[in-house]
């Protein structure tokens, strides 16, 4: 027995005219679509500036707090004691001859 070999079927393309209606809402649907992607850029440019302007500020406050820190562990220091005296109460060391300009 020898099987007859069937035809495969063939595959058929039907392009019909769409409606009007299709057509527009397609449009629409286009249109709608590069509108919300234009909205995304813009949102991702505006956070994308918010963050770099987040990270300057934390660099700034990450460099005062290593300067606070350095004050914090030189605070028992005689230096320290002496420059705070001098800096912040207008004190000066009992040995230290202080001359003044005539105004």
């Amino acid at each position: 027995m020898n099987p007859k070999k069937q035809p495969k079927p063939k595959l058929q393309v039907v392009v019909r005219s769409s409606s009007v209606a299709l057509k527009i809402a397609v449009t629409v649907l286009i249109v709608f679509s590069m509108a919300a992607l234009a909205a995304l850029a813009w949102v991702r440019g505006s956070i994308r500036g918010q963050v770099e302007n987040l990270r300057q500020e934390a660099a700034a406050i990450e460099q005062e707090n290593r300067e606070l820190q350095d004050k914090i562990d030189n605070l028992g220091s005689v230096q320290s004691v002496q420059d705070i005296a001098r800096e912040e109460l207008g004190l000066v060391d009992p040995n230290t001859i202080m001359i003044q300009p005539e105004e």
